[in-house]
Formats: structure tokens, sequence, C-alpha cells
């Protein structure tokens, strides 16, 4: 019985430390992100947003791999923006997770990967959606 009770707080502490090490990365992460989008103080680009949220989803029937994405800054309401993205026609999660993020009006962090590649995570989560920027139209302030 004692042998038991040993291994569940070996597997408890285990589990914690485990849990504690994710919230520390994605913490990281968001820290990370927040850092590289200060140091652009007007942003040209949606991409440069500290934060965006997707408020439209528009997968085009024709070709399904293109996305028009309209997304907001939310600490500027003001400040709208929409993006022509092509995203992996392998990738079958992409568009779903965008449908929920816009669902749910979550917090994104937008991230530019040399030239046009971008990905979009969720914040406070690993949740990532990969694409090529192709057009993007600014709403003017």
């Amino acid at each position: 019985m004692a042998l038991i009770l040993a291994v569940a707080v070996v597997l408890a502490a285990g589990t914690g430390l485990a849990w504690t090490a994710h919230l520390v990365h994605v913490g990281s992460l968001d820290a990370l992100a927040l850092a590289d989008k200060t140091a652009v103080p007007d942003p040209v680009s949606a991409l440069d947003w500290p934060e965006l949220h997707v408020r439209a989803i528009i997968p085009q029937p024709d070709e399904p791999s293109l996305v028009l994405l309209v997304v907001a800054w939310p600490a500027h309401p003001r400040q709208e923006a929409t993006l022509l993205v092509v995203i992996d026609t392998g990738d079958h999660r992409s568009v779903p997770l965008l449908t929920q993020w816009c669902a749910t009006e979550a917090s994104v962090s937008p991230t530019r990967h040399g030239g046009a590649a971008l990905e979009l995570r969720r914040r406070q989560s690993l949740e990532r959606v990969h694409a090529v920027l192709i057009a993007e139209d600014r709403v003017p302030t």
C-alpha cells in the first residue's frame, strides 16, 4: 500500500512539474512576441500588431487553400485589415482552428517568418496556423 501511495505522489509531482514547464514555455512565447511587437511603434501591417482578433474567415469555394481573414486590433478597435492567405492544401486543421478562434474572439499573436510566410498563434496556447500572405488591405483609421 505504501508503494502505491509513493508511486501516486511521484506521478502527481511529475505531472505538476510538466504542467508548470508547459505554462512557462507558453508564457515565454507570449512575452517574446510582445517584446518583438513593441519594437515597432507605428505598425504598417496587421502582422506587426501585438495581437489581433479574427473577425471573419472566408475560405474561397473554388480554391479552399485560399482564405480571406478579416482581423482587428483589440487595443485599437478601428484598426482592421483583410488578409488574403494561402494555407497548405494538405492542412485540414487550420480553417477549423481559425473558425474556432473567430467564434471565441481568441487573442492571436501574428509572426512573420521570412518573406511572406507567417504564423498565427493563439495566445496562452501552442495552437498555430502557418500560412503565406498573398495580399493585405488595411482599413484606414
